[in-house]
């Protein structure tokens, strides 16, 4: 699956994102400079103090995959990524998790894959165990696995 920016996904209501369960991926171009904002534009969650963010991406060895999330309800991945969207332009509070996403400094370049799987919640915890087994610490935008 080609990775396709935030911002196009938003734009597109998610249309190509498949119903099916599964778990997605939030990463940053190769080219991408990492920088936080102090405070994320959606106010249904408090932001992440920018020193915090700043010493878990010092410390994460993968540099470029930032957040691990699973969609296992009913509508799947397409709904579930259209919270994520939906979350970070400011249209919806029913999506807080990896909000650190939303405080990186044009965090709409960032790109989003998936894959689809019918038991996304194990798959999200394998992913996340060898991520942290590899890198020593989540992703960033992951605070436990």
């Amino acid at each position: 699956m080609k990775p396709i920016r935030l911002k196009n996904l938003y734009e597109t209501h998610c249309k190509d994102i498949p119903h099916e369960p599964g778990v997605y991926f939030v990463m940053a171009p190769a080219h991408m400079e990492i920088s936080f904002l102090a405070a994320p534009g959606n106010t249904g969650a408090a932001g992440y103090d920018v020193k915090v963010l700043e010493k878990k991406y010092a410390c994460c060895g993968n540099k470029n995959l930032l957040y691990i999330g699973k969609a296992a309800g009913k509508r799947g991945l397409r709904q579930r990524i259209l919270q994520y969207m939906k979350y970070g332009w400011q249209e919806g509070v029913n999506h807080k998790g990896g909000r650190a996403i939303w405080q990186i400094a044009g965090a709409e370049n960032l790109l989003l894959t998936w894959e689809v799987c019918q038991n996304a919640a194990a798959r999200e915890h394998q992913l996340l165990a060898e991520f942290k087994n590899q890198n020593g610490t989540y992703p960033l935008a992951n605070w436990r696995g």
